[in-house]
């Protein structure tokens, strides 16, 4: 009997670039929503305007994604930047104030905008005045000797994080993997696997909301659209995809839901110098056959005077000495096997 599974929580979220580089990853998520919309239009010929047929077309793919965290990774992904080591920052610290309101700040003030090196002195009082700087050192008219102050000033961090945002950004586009767990209640362990999906190409929106209440916690959100994408085209029929789906149950095999053995082509005949290899194919209880490992298959010939089988499928003519049968077993499971009949002559 199969067993029932729930996709549960939200998802981890890992995104890579064009480089395949790791560019940020979420643990925190409160959201991770995949939605796909399609749309249609009717035609209609005939007498009473008649549905003729339905054409499908515009299929699209967003996804909503948010971390409970502060995320600065999401944020620069959002307006196609890079986060940069070392800001310049507001900064404050205490001044104890010589005779004459002289003080001097530990750290090198900057100029905010022009030249003029400018700071902010609170004193006790609450009162703030805005002072000039000459290297460090400044002097508050009215100060007092001994007086503690915060003084208030621009400064380099060379540890800051900083993420500019251009008046004219455009979005990164990223490779999206997002992992969820299976659960279900039919197992003797609740989580039984995991669901990845895997977005080759989505391009993020641009939009954020960064929401700061006396509260709340501000979470940190990351939209996207896919685009499709080629990756997977291999031959003529192929078309571009938007994501794949992946379901992974723990502690299983491939060959647990699978019924039958099938190999491609049926019987077959070989001359002298002639080999063929075999392509198997497994049947599943559900769902489409699919090509299994070989390693885990096992191959016997029945008369290998005519014809010989190795450990990878690999038939190979001996003699003409008529008809032998060709098997191929799971070996996990040899009582799931397939035959064919291999004529040398």
């Amino acid at each position: 009997m199969a067993i029932r599974k729930f996709l549960v929580s939200t998802a981890d979220i890992y995104a890579y670039d064009n480089n395949m580089n790791l560019v940020l990853f979420g643990k925190t998520m409160l959201d991770t929503s995949i939605e796909t919309t399609l749309g249609n239009t009717d035609v209609r010929a005939g007498r009473g305007n008649q549905l003729q047929y339905i054409y499908y077309h515009t299929a699209e793919m967003t996804l909503n994604i948010s971390d409970a965290q502060w995320n600065l990774d999401f944020l620069a992904q959002q307006v196609g930047q890079t986060i940069a080591t070392g800001a310049n920052i507001y900064t404050e610290e205490n001044v104890t104030l010589a005779a004459g309101g002289g003080g001097t700040v530990v750290g090198t003030p900057l100029a905010v905008t022009g030249t003029t090196l400018y700071g902010w002195v609170t004193q006790s009082d609450g009162v703030t005045t805005k002072v000039t700087f000459t290297g460090s050192a400044f002097t508050l008219a009215g100060g007092a000797e001994n007086e503690v102050v915060c003084v208030r000033y621009y400064a380099l961090d060379a540890a800051a994080s900083s993420l500019t945002i251009p008046s004219n950004f455009i979005p990164a586009t990223l490779r999206l993997v997002l992992v969820a767990q299976l659960a279900s209640s039919d197992a003797s362990t609740n989580i039984i696997g995991e669901v990845q999906i895997e977005v080759p190409r989505a391009s993020l929106n641009g939009a954020f909301t960064i929401s700061m209440t006396p509260d709340g916690v501000a979470s940190t959100p990351l939209m996207a659209r896919a685009i499709a994408s080629n990756d997977a085209i291999v031959g003529c029929s192929d078309e571009p995809t938007y994501a794949s789906i992946k379901e992974i149950l723990y502690n299983t095999n491939w060959y647990d839901s699978v019924v039958a053995l099938a190999i491609e082509g049926g019987d077959f005949g070989l001359t002298t110098g002639q080999t063929k290899q075999l392509v198997v194919r497994a049947v599943p209880q559900s769902g489409a056959s699919f090509i299994p490992p070989v390693a885990d298959l096992t191959f016997a010939s029945s008369a290998v005077g005519a014809a010989t089988v190795d450990a990878a499928g690999l038939v190979t003519f001996v003699g003409a000495t008529g008809p032998t049968t060709i098997k191929a077993t799971i070996t996990a499971v040899p009582a799931i096997d397939a035959n064919v009949i291999c004529t040398a002559s």
